[in-house]
């Protein structure tokens, strides 16, 4: 059995951290324990769930608070048999305003458990466009829709497999709606959120997230 390092993840604290491991060689032998050690060295378990033959392997971790370096530890036995590690740092985010949250709501990433955006990364977007929520959203979509990997992340959020080309331009066409209504000089961002018409394909809950509806 071998040790991995995978990487580094940094979350705010108060939100889970969402890891992805894919094992190789791999088949139906292949199983995963996970566990997270805090700071403090309080030891937590968590769930793995193997897809693809037991190739890649998803999960989130507990909610984490305590502030510092954690160690996630997936331990790999039948194929593939080994031990892969995480070095999870968790600080404490800027304070979470209003706009914060509304840009979080315009993007729809409002799952604590599986952030596409940390809280200062959303206070960066917001700063490079003076403030304003909707040029703000509109720049965090267009992110997501440049990046491969938060795109996946976004799908993979769901449990659903859909076609990331046509997420790229559903989001591309949503920053370009949120452009053009701030354009439009409609004032207070806190109102007229219409966004209750928007229903992304990733953002479907049970039964429902099989009925796809378009942007």
């Amino acid at each position: 059995m071998s040790d991995m390092a995978v990487g580094l993840l940094e979350v705010d604290s108060g939100d889970a951290p969402s890891f992805t491991i894919t094992v190789n060689p791999y088949d139906n032998t292949t199983a995963m324990t996970a566990q997270i050690t805090s700071p403090a060295g309080t030891v937590t378990p968590f769930t793995m769930t193997g897809s693809g033959g037991g190739q890649t392997w998803t999960g989130n971790g507990p909610i984490l608070t305590e502030l510092g370096e954690y160690t996630a530890k997936f331990t790999v036995t039948g194929t593939g048999a080994g031990v892969h590690y995480y070095t999870v740092i968790v600080a404490t985010p800027p304070p979470l305003t209003s706009d914060l949250r509304r840009l979080r709501l315009l993007i729809a990433d409002t799952n604590p458990a599986n952030r596409i955006f940390r809280v200062d990364e959303l206070a960066d977007f917001l700063d490079l466009e003076g403030g304003n929520v909707k040029l703000a959203a509109a720049q965090a979509l267009g992110v997501i829709a440049t990046s491969e990997v938060l795109i996946s992340k976004v799908i993979r959020t769901q449990d659903l497999s859909t076609d990331g080309a046509k997420v790229a331009a559903e989001l591309r066409a949503r920053a370009a709606d949120l452009r053009q209504q701030a354009g439009e000089g409609d004032g207070d961002d806190s109102v007229g959120f219409d966004i209750v018409d928007m229903v992304h394909p990733w953002n479907r809950r049970g039964s429902e997230r099989a009925e796809f509806e378009e942007i």
